[in-house]
């Protein structure tokens, strides 16, 4: 054989390697896990299903869709708020996170401490804060594993008055853009760098929808804020979604098979944490370590029957708001109360804290019943058409059947039956949430030096024992 022969046929070698390994299939693998709210009992069972999953995929991504702290006593009353949930992150080794409306919870100071502790960056594209903060966030983030890359762009939701929902305070001077003009700026700028496009969301499942609708050049959208259990392989539009309910109860495993720079194949599946019979020892000692607090394990009263729904506990919280304000009725917005069963026996003061943890202040009001008819309208349709809840009354609410956002109508009527009157002035309790995304913004109210928290509190310690099972004052008719 001469030497161009010889040439020829290491050549041909050459380019027949180049394209065996060019076409060779490589799969991605990404652990996506949403509004884990601090849930730190079931953080060692979540450690152990990664530990299990790295033996097996030891480049494993791990990525949060927002809202990790807000929920547990444990953490976000903890010396440094929320410590807790970002060490027990850092150590399970989250890859990425995008803003939840509830990273906001301890204001932007907070939010600083919490992404500088932090060892995985934390990603959005439509916010924007004054340097004045000395805070920043990218709005996409590129990893690359096994010379496949992996765009992640990030986007959190906006309520009905264009800022995440939380309380407007916490977010003074931040400024936030439109869902879909952001993704519309950044999708083409992500894709072109990337062989995979993720769209890290907290916007909700429905919108997350809508999304995969609009830029079906996302290969996944994984997901969060409405706290949806996505079943395995869900796709719209050729674009898989996810999301795992909350509480770190479910996580999911996504996967993608590329070839040559595209995305051949994707799946995703559920796995149930809360049920895993294996749970980290490390992660279990250091939550261990995080929850020695006595003061939250005091005894506030006896549940004397398991409580099983939202507007059972939003009857109990309003009772105590009434009561700690001295005043004849209170509202609260549905989406403040935090869950919806606890079991027969003890209440503690955990278990206050968890059911509100936000340390929103009680404002008191002299108002006529109209304006209480209005505001329990306004807090239907400004907080994601969840209804309020109520004490010292109950209401009648017609909501459009193809819409429940849309009121038709509202009727009120005082606990002796008799109608609220729209022209009588009543005394009214709303906490400063509740407060800012009504009309009663711009009333003249009283604050008071008490939460809703502590209202409560004090309501449920002057019997030692209550029974909440059957109670509900709320009457939601679709037509």
């Amino acid at each position: 054989m001469n030497n161009k022969t010889l040439k020829n046929v290491l050549t041909a070698l050459i380019l027949f390697i180049a394209v065996s390994v060019s076409a060779q299939e490589k799969t991605i693998n990404i652990l996506a896990i949403n509004d884990m709210h601090a849930y730190l009992d079931r953080i060692p069972q979540f450690g152990a299903v990664v530990d299990s999953l790295k033996t097996l995929y030891p480049n494993m991504l791990i990525v949060s869709s927002g809202d990790n702290r807000t929920g547990n006593p444990f953490n976000d009353m903890y010396p440094e708020p929320s410590r807790p949930m970002t060490e027990l992150m850092n150590e399970i080794g989250f890859s990425i996170s995008i803003l939840g409306n509830h990273e906001f919870d301890a204001n932007v100071s907070g939010l600083k401490k919490q992404v500088e502790r932090s060892k995985f960056p934390y990603i959005c594209s439509n916010i924007s804060l004054p340097d004045s903060m000395g805070l920043k966030f990218d709005p996409y983030k590129i990893f690359e594993v096994d010379s496949v890359k992996i765009g992640f762009l990030g986007i959190i939701q906006l309520g009905a008055r264009n800022i995440p929902d939380c309380h407007p305070d916490k977010v003074k001077n931040v400024r936030f853009t439109p869902v879909v003009e952001t993704i519309d700026k950044y999708a083409d700028v992500v894709r072109k760098q990337c062989d995979i496009e993720i769209l890290l969301s907290h916007i909700g499942y429905e919108d997350d929808i809508k999304m995969a609708e609009k830029f079906p050049m996302f290969d996944a959208i994984l997901g969060g804020h409405s706290h949806t259990k996505v079943e395995n392989n869900t796709v719209k539009n050729g674009v898989i979604i996810t999301q795992s309910v909350n509480k770190v109860k479910y996580c999911t495993l996504v996967q993608f098979t590329v070839l040559d720079g595209k995305v051949i194949k994707k799946t995703s599946k559920l796995i149930d944490i809360d049920h895993f019979s294996k749970k980290s020892e490390k992660l279990e000692n250091m939550v261990a370590e995080f929850s020695k607090n006595p003061e939250l394990q005091k005894k506030i009263t006896t549940l004397e029957k398991p409580v099983k729904g939202l507007d059972n506990f939003g009857c109990l919280m309003t009772d105590g708001q009434a009561f700690g304000s001295n005043c004849q009725i209170a509202i609260q917005n549905g989406g403040g109360v935090r869950y919806d069963y606890h079991d027969a026996g003890d209440f503690t003061v955990k278990d206050a804290l968890m059911l509100d943890p936000f340390g929103n202040l009680m404002v008191t009001f002299k108002i006529s019943g109209k304006q209480i008819l209005d505001i329990i309208k306004e807090c239907k349709q400004n907080d994601e058409g969840v209804e309020p809840f109520v004490s010292g009354m109950t209401y009648k609410m017609i909501v459009d059947k193809n819409d429940e956002t849309k009121v038709i109508s509202v009727e009120g009527f005082l606990l002796n039956g008799k109608k609220i009157k729209p022209k009588k002035i009543y005394s009214l309790a709303a906490n400063s949430y509740t407060v800012s995304i009504s009309s009663l913004a711009k009333l003249d109210g009283v604050e008071t030096t008490k939460t809703s928290c502590d209202c409560m509190r004090e309501y449920l310690s002057t019997k030692p024992s209550f029974d909440y099972s059957t109670t509900t004052r709320t009457t939601i008719i679709r037509q």
